[in-house]
């Protein structure tokens, strides 16, 4: 299901409302149960409520930043770029959480079958693949705020260090026991690690970054073919 994952581009860019910013940008939908269920009619992803709100939480923190970057309102963009990295840490644990979360009983007793983990999963490394980006987006053209700067910096390396985080406990799984669950999704990922990796070489090539912000991104790229090889080599073979 690639088609539905986001190809974020590497300038910035406004999201819809908060109430479709899930649906829309990650391709799945807010709406929440227990258990989460992908709908059966058209393949919709339903999450959990507190992956749901975390990623939504990001996904407008990226959004005030950007508005606030573009508007000269330094200031409200450090809060902004504050929130963007603690909210990508929340989702991180909450998405995390689902690997080990214990299926409920249905009435008989019987554990209900539950696709939360690897929808949160995926999920989860979608949004951190867009918030990589769309970061090193707000560097471009950005010079003179060396905090700013700093802080975007800060929001992709805390993206990068948990999805790394995440992905070491996904392949860390029994590939015949509970990682199966997780092949599919994974393997639809990786089109994402590739864009990221093609949005931050063109930013580097094109860009007009100063000099801190040409260091920010060449880590970051360096972070993203990092993860591309790792999930290449793990489940570079799936469909």
């Amino acid at each position: 299901m690639s088609d539905s994952f986001v190809n974020p581009s590497r300038r910035p860019r406004r999201l819809l409302p908060a109430s479709l910013a899930v649906a829309v940008a990650l391709g799945f939908a807010t709406t929440s149960v227990a258990p989460a269920r992908a709908a059966e009619a058209d393949d919709e992803v339903v999450l959990p409520s507190r992956v749901a709100n975390s990623i939504q939480r990001t996904l407008n923190a990226l959004d005030r930043a950007e508005r606030r970057i573009e508007d000269g309102r330094y200031p409200g963009a450090r809060r902004s770029l504050s929130a963007v990295s603690a909210d990508i840490l929340r989702a991180n644990r909450a998405g995390t959480n689902q690997l080990t979360a214990v299926p409920p009983l249905d009435d008989e007793g019987d554990p209900v079958e539950s696709t939360a983990g690897p929808d949160s999963v995926v999920a989860v490394l979608t949004l951190e693949q867009t918030a990589v980006t769309r970061l090193a987006g707000m560097l471009d053209g950005l010079t003179g705020h060396p905090l700013v700067v700093s802080l975007v910096g800060a929001g992709i390396s805390t993206g990068q260090t948990s999805r790394d985080q995440m992905l070491n406990a996904v392949i860390g799984l029994d590939p015949e026991g509970a990682g199966a669950d997780y092949a599919d999704g994974m393997a639809d990922t990786l089109d994402g690690y590739t864009d990221e990796v093609a949005n931050l070489t063109e930013s580097l090539q094109t860009d007009q970054l100063s000099a801190p912000s040409q260091a920010v991104v060449s880590s970051a790229l360096a972070g993203s073919q990092a993860a591309e090889a790792k999930v290449t080599a793990a489940f570079g073979g799936g469909e």
